[in-house]
């Protein structure tokens, strides 16, 4: 694997970042084509068992709204379930019945997933997601796109009740449900901040507080946790050591998200951007506004948060002047040193171990940081 640091160095030798076309898997071939292949399988027999689809129209609705947002989207989070679970494992080899839930549960993060898009499109007023139209702008969907979200939340709880024993539902229930109110409360700090459109309230302290409820822990620290429970491993000093590593993981990834948005390009980054237009408070607005002078910061307050094109453009404009690409990669690198440092400092006998850490991180923070493109300046 080319190491993050090696693709950093490699963007810098050129004026203009692209967001990545490919990235690399977690998972090896075998193991990420038996991965994506178990998905039909599971969901087939979920609607089959799940008691209340009891009609042709449900089973079909309900089966066309957990696979519509995994179509053409890259599944890290299901990577890394399966990927820490493995790893917690060895070096037992996974086969049989536990295989089967490893996949279940791997599906299950993918599909949380899937339910706050749907939710975060409708807010954002987004028109395509990877490639396809959203969710709710489909012509026999429409505002049944809230109630489909709903079932969709529940599909997933209904997933983990078929496959899992009641000790396992339970321990999963508790932490799904945690995530879901986690994200919905970063959902409220999200939408809430925007609206105000109050810039002293754009800090970074305010920035990451709002990255951490909405993304941070959904992205990599719950997967990891999954693996865990799966593993019998889960308790208060693991899930500690879990959220203290990884979670300025998961705030970067909020961070690498909002850097993607800013180049609105839906073959690229999986969607079209919208957060300049729906004032959002990014990265690249709270660094904006650190670094602004007086007229800048005037201009900043008259055009962003506009839909028009031409205030677009001035934002986009600021953003240039103030050289955002070139902040970002210097943060990018000083924040996977500062993960990197933290993960070496670990104790011999922590649980999981440094070597685990080391191994999920350089798997997961090039696929959603350091993917650079090795098109670049082509």
């Amino acid at each position: 694997m080319v190491s993050c640091k090696g693709l950093l160095n490699l963007a810098r030798n050129y004026s203009k970042w692209c967001p990545p076309q490919t990235q690399k898997k977690i998972l090896s071939e075998v193991a990420y084509s038996d991965f994506i292949n178990s998905l039909p399988v599971i969901i087939d027999k979920g609607v089959r068992e799940t008691r209340y689809l009891e009609t042709d129209e449900l089973r079909n609705r309900m089966k066309r709204i957990a696979e519509y947002y995994l179509r053409g989207r890259k599944t890290i989070h299901g990577e890394v379930t399966v990927y820490a679970h493995e790893l917690l494992r060895k070096p037992k080899k996974i086969e049989g019945e536990l295989k089967n839930q490893q996949y279940v549960l791997a599906w299950c993060t993918e599909l949380i997933l899937s339910y706050f898009l749907i939710v975060d499109d409708i807010e954002d007023g987004a028109s395509t997601r990877n490639g396809q139209q959203c969710w709710h702008l489909l012509a026999d969907v429409g505002s049944m796109a809230g109630n489909d979200a709903s079932m969709l939340r529940s599909f997933i709880m209904q997933l983990l009740h078929i496959n899992f024993s009641s000790q396992l539902f339970v321990d999963f229930a508790k932490l799904f449900n945690e995530v879901f109110f986690i994200c919905n409360v970063g959902q409220y700090l999200d939408a809430t901040t925007s609206k105000n459109r109050n810039y002293d309230n754009f800090t970074m302290e305010y920035y990451k507080n709002i990255a951490f409820y909405k993304f941070a822990v959904g992205s990599i620290n719950f997967p990891v946790l999954c693996a865990l429970i799966l593993s019998n491993k889960y308790n208060k000093d693991t899930r500690q050591l879990v959220d203290n590593i990884l979670t300025d993981v998961g705030i970067w990834s909020q961070i690498y998200n909002d850097f993607t948005d800013y180049y609105d390009d839906d073959e690229q980054t999986g969607k079209t951007g919208s957060d300049i237009q729906a004032g959002k408070c990014t990265w690249l607005a709270v660094t904006a506004l650190q670094r602004c002078s007086p007229a800048q910061r005037e201009e900043f307050a008259v055009h962003y948060g506009s839909w028009q094109l031409d205030h677009v453009a001035r934002i986009r404009n600021i953003y240039q002047q103030l050289g955002i690409v070139d902040i970002y990669f210097r943060e990018e690198q000083a924040t996977y040193d500062r993960i990197i440092k933290k993960i070496e400092s670990l104790p011999a006998n922590a649980v999981p171990s440094a070597d685990f850490f080391k191994t999920v991180v350089d798997a997961y923070y090039p696929n959603v940081t350091c993917g650079i493109s090795l098109t670049l300046g082509k």
